[in-house]
């Protein structure tokens, strides 16, 4: 549990179910897909916290099947596709992530363009790889689209596939058709524009890159590995068989989505972006790597598949030792509104649990502030944010959206929650490195404003802050954001 990014969705799909509407009621860059998705999920089966995990454990179990699909249509080899598929399953983090939704989405278009490029005319097929493809950019916008071009692009040079590709243009446009008339019924659809496309092409890729597996430990090794092993065998494979490997469809198609995946996780291939795109990587992976052993000799072929099967054990066996020490080590159990959460005992656990007890202690219709990136706050503590943002990051959110912001909390909010480890300037570097200016003079002001009017500290603690607003406090304290020194 930590209280970012699966915070967004569940909190954005939350406020869906409370009578918000998306994009017009409150700020968001992604799609409308994932929270669409998590909206269906809470109102089918509720809420609560135990649900949406089962629903993330649910998804990656799919992406599972669908990875072990891929890589068997692409290799023949059911027994390497297996190892891969556990591989890649015991590792992930178990939590909800529109990456996931992207991932499922395109290992389902990934096996039916597999399907359509074995010879044989499936017309259902080439839809349904359309179908999922453009449904991955309704939840991913960047993967989706490549994905897209890379079904288009494969269909499109096969000989007498006109059919096939048609059908694949089709099912590419249904989603998104539906989801322009949902926000076209929802009076939505130009703020979705501005909210989705504009606004990520202008702020967000400016803070996001990184260096290629950052944040990577030693249990992440493989998963760093992948894409530049696969690519070096992919070429060794090529050089050895060239055209003759070329003219193979499932080297193109594997080789496709193997780019998607790579390129897809830019502009920031962290060891988190690199593990929602590694299933595209692998039905590349276990073609050329099937290949390449049916070249060797016979002893030699047995020496490296044992190698490949150790390999895959150890870093299987070394995963499941990690998660059975999280399993079996003594947890911290935190009641909150949507369930029960559990971490190992911490003093960020310590502090966490401390203030859901201070929070619970407050009046259920009084309004709160959570700042600046805690979005599963208000989730978990059923709380209203009063906020269109819930995520406030120097050099993403602009100036008038601190001073927008600032203007609505403090003329509705009761409250203040403050992360303040993420208000300090050399963290953010540290997770965005990009960043230019941690602390830029728009974000100073709106935070001297959350201090004055809201000056009376509650709680305190190494990680939070739970601040009370002075009724004197007045709106004029946000005139001050973004201002020039001689405005003031």
């Amino acid at each position: 549990l930590w209280l970012g990014d699966e915070g967004v969705l569940l909190h954005g799909a939350a406020r869906i179910l409370g009578g918000e509407v998306l994009y017009r009621d409150f700020f968001e860059v992604l799609p409308p897909g994932s929270f669409l998705i998590i909206t269906a999920w809470m109102k089918l089966f509720g809420a609560g916290f135990a649900s949406v995990r089962v629903l993330a454990v649910g998804v990656i179990a799919v992406i599972a099947a669908l990875l072990y699909a891929t890589a068997r249509l692409s290799s023949d080899n059911r027994p390497l596709a297996a190892l891969l598929s556990i591989a890649w399953a015991v590792r992930v983090p178990w939590e909800n992530s529109h990456h996931w939704f992207t991932t499922a989405a395109s290992m389902a278009a990934a096996v039916g363009l597999l399907l359509a490029l074995d010879g044989a005319p499936r017309r259902g097929a080439a839809f349904l790889a359309g179908l999922f493809a453009g449904a991955a950019a309704m939840v991913t916008p960047m993967r989706g689209a490549l994905l897209c071009l890379a079904v288009v692009a494969l269909l499109f040079t096969l000989p007498g596939a006109r059919s096939r590709l048609l059908s694949a243009i089709v099912g590419i446009g249904l989603v998104p058709a539906a989801m322009i008339l949902y926000l076209t019924a929802i009076g939505a659809l130009g703020a979705a524009v501005d909210d989705v496309l504009r606004f990520p092409a202008r702020r967000y890729v400016r803070i996001q890159a990184v260096p290629f597996g950052s944040f990577a430990t030693l249990a992440d090794t493989a998963s760093v590995a992948l894409f530049p092993i696969t690519l070096v065998l992919a070429g060794t494979a090529f050089a050895l068989r060239r055209a003759a490997i070329w003219r193979g469809l499932r080297f193109r198609a594997s080789l496709a989505l193997a780019g998607v995946g790579l390129v897809g996780a830019y502009p920031r291939p962290d060891i988190a972006h690199l593990n929602f795109t590694a299933p595209l990587a692998c039905p590349l992976f276990a073609l050329v790597a099937t290949d390449l052993l049916g070249r060797l000799g016979r002893r030699a072929r047995i020496a490296a598949g044992a190698l490949l099967i150790g390999l895959c054990l150890a870093h299987v066996g070394y995963a499941l030792k990690l998660r059975m020490a999280v399993v079996t080590a003594p947890l911290h159990e935190v009641p909150t509104a949507r369930g029960l959460t559990v971490r190992l005992p911490s003093l960020w656990t310590d502090d966490f649990a401390a203030l859901v007890v201070q929070i619970d202690r407050i009046p259920r219709d009084d309004a709160f502030f959570f700042y600046p990136y805690v979005p599963m706050l208000p989730y978990l503590t059923a709380r209203r944010h009063v906020a269109a943002l819930d995520v406030m990051t120097p050099g993403y959110t602009t100036t008038e959206q601190f001073r927008e912001t600032c203007v609505r909390v403090l003329s509705e909010a009761r409250w203040v929650v403050i992360e303040r480890s993420w208000t300090d300037p050399a963290k953010l570097r540290s997770v965005f490195p990009a960043m230019r200016d941690p602390d830029p003079p728009e974000q100073r002001g709106f935070q001297a404003a959350l201090r004055l009017a809201f000056d009376r500290v509650v709680h305190t603690s190494t990680f939070f802050e739970l601040r009370a607003r002075d009724a004197s406090a007045s709106v004029a304290l946000c005139d001050r954001i973004g201002a020039s020194p001689d405005a003031r």
